[in-house]
């Protein structure tokens, strides 16, 4: 008996060009740095974290690029491995500030709030940001002390 291999190969042929998703070298991150000041002071302890608007996105990526501020407010953000920084394309930047936790309160009421009152989370934030291949040094993020929560959102800037 004799099989003709053309069949298979034209298949697998087929099944390899309509992957989609990033590539591999899409993948590859990019060193990003940046400082956060808040109020005029480096600001120690806020979360940033970079929302996909046109880069790849989980689960072609383990979680969204994000770092920790430094005591001087400074950054590094991760990917994959810590400090490797965030692959190429645009992003939203969002920023989450914990407070201090309420030992007295209970249940929900004790989770730390975010200093920042919602003011540069995925809803509001306007700030955004592109990587580049090479080294990506992000300007100082100035954000102003806030007193109270932004108004209600009819959408996400960008998405709606």
């Amino acid at each position: 008996m004799r099989r003709s291999l053309g069949p298979l190969l034209v298949a697998a042929l087929a099944t390899g060009c309509s992957e989609s998703g990033p590539q591999p070298n899409e993948l590859a991150p990019h060193p990003v740095h940046g400082k956060v000041v808040y109020d005029g002071k480096p600001a120690a302890g806020v979360i940033v974290t970079l929302i996909p608007s046109d880069a790849p996105m989980v689960p072609h990526i383990p979680r969204n690029p994000q770092s920790v501020t430094n005591p001087d407010g400074t950054f590094a953000l991760s990917t994959f491995a810590d400090g490797d920084g965030a692959p190429e394309g645009g992003y939203q930047v969002i920023f989450r500030w914990p407070g201090e936790k309420n030992a007295k309160a209970e249940g929900e009421a004790q989770e730390d709030t975010d200093r920042l009152m919602g003011w540069y989370d995925g809803t509001h934030s306007t700030l955004t940001c592109r990587v580049k291949p090479g080294r990506n040094d992000l300007p100082t993020f100035n954000l102003p002390k806030v007193d109270r929560p932004p108004p209600v959102s009819r959408g996400i800037p960008g998405r709606n």
